[in-house]
């Protein structure tokens, strides 16, 4: 396997700056894939948003829609050859597997998935050692909501625990923002729409960091 170097971007949320902020940040750190990891647009809003990020960006890009886009969204992606919801892509030797939406939420956002739905989509594509990107995170990291507790995907839990992935990249909860190194290095790099990006170099180990 070659070293593979994502620029990750999650809850962008329909934000005119990260419009400009990810171009800058692909001219500035030459990643091989941008990843855009869930909550592109606001509810949908503003109308073309994806279409429009889509053609700022110079590298292969993956994307899978968050719990705050339409499900209509995957049509976008699907058109753009982006999609990576619930569907593995291989890049310079390196399995990706993505999964988008997000577990149940006390809000009924447009786009949640049942914990069920959730495993057994990942757990037929999911291999070990593989790269996860998920908009919600696995419970119990990367996922503490102040008054309500961990709020994760226990799927997700489970795919990582069953399947070891090499990383996992996740969003969903601004507020969790942080790094988790170790045998599975985690990182939610916060909302892109505060100007909040992650950074994650595959190799041998992984090296993630937010930008």
């Amino acid at each position: 396997m070659e070293a593979l170097r994502i620029l990750l971007a999650t809850d962008l949320h329909g934000s005119s700056a990260a419009l400009d902020l990810i171009p800058a940040a692909i001219h500035e750190h030459r990643p091989d894939v941008f990843l855009a990891c869930g909550d592109i647009t606001h509810f949908g809003r503003p109308p073309s948003y994806a279409e429009e990020l889509l053609r700022r960006v110079s590298v292969r890009t993956f994307a899978v829609p968050g719990n705050c886009d339409p499900p209509a969204l995957l049509d976008v992606l699907e058109r753009s050859g982006v999609n990576l919801h619930m569907k593995k892509a291989t890049v310079e030797g390196h399995s990706i597997v993505g999964l988008g939406g997000a577990n149940p939420t006390p809000f009924g956002t447009p786009f949640e998935i049942g914990e069920d739905e959730i495993w057994k989509g990942l757990d037929t594509i999911m291999e070990r050692g593989a790269i996860l990107a998920s908009h919600p995170p696995p419970f119990g990291h990367l996922d503490l909501v102040p008054g309500a507790g961990h709020v994760g995907s226990r799927s997700v839990a489970r795919i990582v625990e069953k399947y070891r992935p090499h990383a996992v990249l996740c969003g969903h909860i601004h507020e969790a923002a942080g790094i988790v190194q170790g045998e599975v290095t985690m990182i939610n790099p916060g909302a892109a729409k505060d100007g909040h990006l992650g950074l994650v170099d595959v190799d041998d180990r992984v090296v993630a960091r937010i930008l």
